[in-house]
């Protein structure tokens, strides 16, 4: 049963967060889910993409 745990939150968990993220910028959540779940990285990928550029006032 920890084994199970374990994997839960090793490949679950970064799924989930991932397929979250994705449905909050438009993405297809189903695909970055399951990336996100074997390959973590591609969580910081999702988190990065399509962020809104802070625009610095030209006159100050």
């Amino acid at each position: 049963m920890n084994e199970m745990m374990f994997l839960l939150l090793l490949f679950g968990l970064p799924g989930a967060l991932g397929f979250y993220l994705a449905r909050r910028r438009g993405k297809n959540p189903l695909l970055w889910g399951l990336l996100s779940a074997v390959f973590p990285f591609f969580l910081i990928v999702l988190h990065y993409q399509h962020k809104p550029v802070i625009k610095k006032d030209p006159d100050a």
